[in-house]
């Protein structure tokens, strides 16, 4: 494997990943549990939907007097899509920011939303009750899961960033520590001299290892 001599910017870098022996951050059961969330979300949604038509249409129009869960509602709304994509590119890519934000966004405003559906909002069942301790254990599950994740990718990027760093090093030292090539001055007589005038004056030919320069 060949490693660019160049200066390596702090934090994760992609030519990391052509070190031998390197060790993979991204957590399988983390992304099980992105992958079936995507559909316990869809089959919640329909849950609370026929829920809250159930119960608060009447006539024409739907009078749900529940302000906050209204508020909940759109907060959940706007954070579950953003919070499922930094899981997903966060994990496969281990990118510990996205990483990092979806932690984040898995207990705020999640955790509110699940909390209030569960004790907070009128009405409540059995079935609201089972569907949002479900909803809470599996918020929790990926909180802690995505937790784990992180400190695990923090420590083997570090490590891999120190090992990447070591190397680039001792190839620097490597060449540094080699010799200087050797010069080779040779008399040249000949079209030098002739286009100065002076067929007597010789030139200088430097000869290097990357080709040879000419010279009075």
């Amino acid at each position: 494997m060949t490693l660019p001599l160049q200066p390596v910017n702090p934090g994760f870098d992609l030519r990391l990943r052509n070190l031998t022996e390197r060790r993979i951050a991204s957590n399988l059961f983390l992304q099980q549990l992105l992958y079936y969330r995507i559909f316990f979300n869809i089959a919640w949604l329909l849950f609370w939907m026929v829920f809250i038509f159930k119960n608060y249409w009447v006539g024409l129009e739907l009078k749900d007097n529940d302000i906050v869960r209204t508020i909940f509602f759109i907060f959940w709304f706007l954070a579950e899509p953003i919070r499922l994509f930094a899981g997903w590119y966060g994990n496969l890519q281990e990118n510990l920011p996205w990483l990092l934000m979806f932690t984040i966004l898995s207990l705020v405003p999640e955790q509110g939303t699940i909390l209030y559906l569960l004790v907070g909002t009128s009405r409540r069942t059995a079935y609201t009750r089972a569907v949002q301790m479900v909803m809470l254990v599996l918020q929790w599950l990926e909180l802690l899961t995505g937790l784990y994740t992180c400190v695990t990718m923090y420590k083997v990027q570090k490590r891999q960033f120190y090992l990447f760093e070591y190397i680039l090093n001792q190839r620097r030292r490597h060449r540094l520590a080699a010799p200087a090539p050797a010069l080779l001055v040779l008399p040249v007589y000949g079209d030098v001299g002739t286009a100065t005038g002076d067929e007597s004056r010789p030139s200088l030919a430097i000869a290097r290892h990357n080709g040879v320069h000419y010279g009075s």
